[in-house]
């Protein structure tokens, strides 16, 4: 394949990318079809779950719609608007939101440290007790470009209704996944101490949370 035809290959799922992101908006109403894969997406009777991330200072930063489709799929829609943030890629997840002892829902304060913010959402939605990777709350990185925007879209299998009222969570580093190969060998990685590789298998590493927004 030419870089000519690689290139136009590019541009298109760009396209179809930001046109599912747009789809977005007019997901809160349940009389519209939704935008994507003929037949993957119900229409009158869809089913949605929205979250609006805001940062510690109160600005909403990210959009995320959840639209059930047919058997288990759901479709996955996410959008930012983040100007100053770190271009590159970043976390984003589903948090578990059930740890009253830590607050509910998004509590940041501005005047604290950034490492205090939304820590109320607590740890990944883990529903599965699985590691890091396979977390039902994780979601693929979104990519912020240069002018603070992003959009991502993506199928996933989370249960609509168990995830309401969980929070959305958007980090500040980009997510590894728990992809570090841990190990003595040459080409792995040997950890400074257990907390390292905890972290890299809870949460990815992915940094302080700079966005946060309840699902309903």
């Amino acid at each position: 394949m030419s870089a000519l035809e690689n290139s136009r290959l590019l541009v298109a799922a760009t396209g179809l990318v930001l046109a599912a992101a747009a789809g977005c908006e007019r997901a809160s109403d349940p009389g519209v079809e939704m935008i994507g894969s003929p037949g993957t997406f119900a229409g009158p009777h869809a089913h949605f779950r929205k979250a609006v991330l805001k940062n510690a200072a109160g600005q909403t930063v990210a959009r995320v719609t959840w639209v059930r489709g047919r058997g288990d799929r759901v479709g996955v829609f996410a959008s930012v608007d983040f100007p100053g943030a770190r271009v590159g890629f970043h976390g984003i997840h589903i948090h578990a939101n059930d740890n009253p002892a830590n607050g509910e829902g998004c509590v940041a304060d501005p005047a604290m440290p950034p490492a205090t913010h939304f820590v109320s959402a607590d740890g990944h939605y883990n529903p599965t007790s699985m590691t890091h990777g396979a977390h039902g709350g994780d979601m693929p990185n979104v990519l912020v470009l240069d002018d603070g925007s992003a959009a991502l879209s993506f199928t996933s299998q989370v249960d609509l209704d168990d995830i309401d009222g969980r929070a959305m969570i958007l980090h500040e580093g980009v997510d590894n996944h728990g992809n570090v190969p841990v190990g003595p060998a040459a080409n792995q990685y040997t950890a400074n101490s257990p907390d390292a590789v905890t972290l890299t298998q809870n949460t990815g590493n992915a940094g302080v949370r700079i966005g946060c927004g309840v699902i309903r």
